[in-house]
């Protein structure tokens, strides 16, 4: 491995304690000292990283440099390649919306049916996953997202898997199913979606814990936007962050430690919801 990030990491003693996945890097966040082992990427071909936790700060080497109170590389930094364009992906797959993980969660197949989500039982990049379909905020396909079932794989690759260059800072996924004129929820996975959904509420998915400009200018269009992120050190972050960027509209909905939209039961969510709006 080369360039100048991989450089700083190696002088700030953190390399070794990063695993390799391809042209990435995958890590504990070296400039908030998280505790994530995955929140720290970085892109070896681009020599460029993120931090997808509570920092949420990113860059080149410079940026990295700063963070780590290290001294800043000598000489130009190149700018990193264009990002290969996105093709969406219009063709519809035959997914099960009955399988036991999904019901497991709680979500019915009739609502997995109209997310058009469930079992992938065949090959390639979605193989072994409970994918979803990604739609635009006008309801074009885009394609597909797939979450890992496997354990092996989750550890190793991460839970999700999403189409090569997707727009996710874009997309909201569940956006052209939800009703603007009503108060919408807001959750990291699709899964919270679907479970909010079934009881009549209009909710939409970040695919994350980051909140770009377009969905914040999405999101501004309902009078009452509730932020239901994941109850963890990531997703109470991003939830304020996203408050702060939506405006007056937004309020936070704090989960208990540890628990997802979707793990929580339906008595919990009438309760928490009911006391929002």
């Amino acid at each position: 491995m080369n360039g100048q990030i991989v450089a700083l990491l190696s002088a700030h003693g953190v390399l070794t304690t990063m695993r390799r996945e391809g042209h990435r890097l995958f890590g504990r966040c070296p400039v908030h000292g998280g505790d994530n082992p995955r929140a720290f990427v970085v892109d070896l071909e681009r020599d460029c990283w993120y931090c997808f936790s509570r920092c949420g700060r990113g860059g080149g080497p410079v940026a990295l440099a700063r963070g780590l109170g290290l001294p800043a590389p000598q000489g130009g930094v190149p700018a990193p390649p264009p990002p290969a364009p996105f093709t969406p992906y219009t063709r519809a797959l035959s997914l099960d919306p009955r399988c036991a993980w999904l019901q497991a969660k709680g979500i019915w197949p009739a609502t997995a049916a109209r997310y058009e989500a469930g079992a992938w039982h065949g090959t390639g990049m979605l193989s072994g996953c409970v994918a979803v379909r990604l739609r635009g905020p006008g309801g074009e396909p885009l394609g597909y997202a797939g979450r890992r079932l496997d354990p092996v794989a989750v550890e190793r690759r991460g839970k999700w898997v999403l189409p090569r260059a997707f727009p996710k800072s874009e997309t909201l996924y569940g956006w052209h199913l939800a009703d603007p004129s009503a108060p919408v929820f807001v959750t990291e996975c699709p899964w919270g979606v679907m479970r909010l959904a079934q009881l009549g509420l209009s909710a939409v998915a970040l695919l994350g814990t980051r909140l770009s400009g377009a969905q914040a200018g999405l999101l501004r269009r309902p009078k009452r936007v509730v932020l239901m992120l994941d109850g963890d050190e990531a997703g109470r972050a991003g939830a304020e962050r996203a408050a702060l960027a939506i405006g007056a509209s937004a309020v936070v909905a704090a989960l208990p430690e540890g628990r997802d939209p979707d793990d929580v039961s339906d008595a919990f969510l009438r309760e928490m919801t009911s006391f929002l709006l």
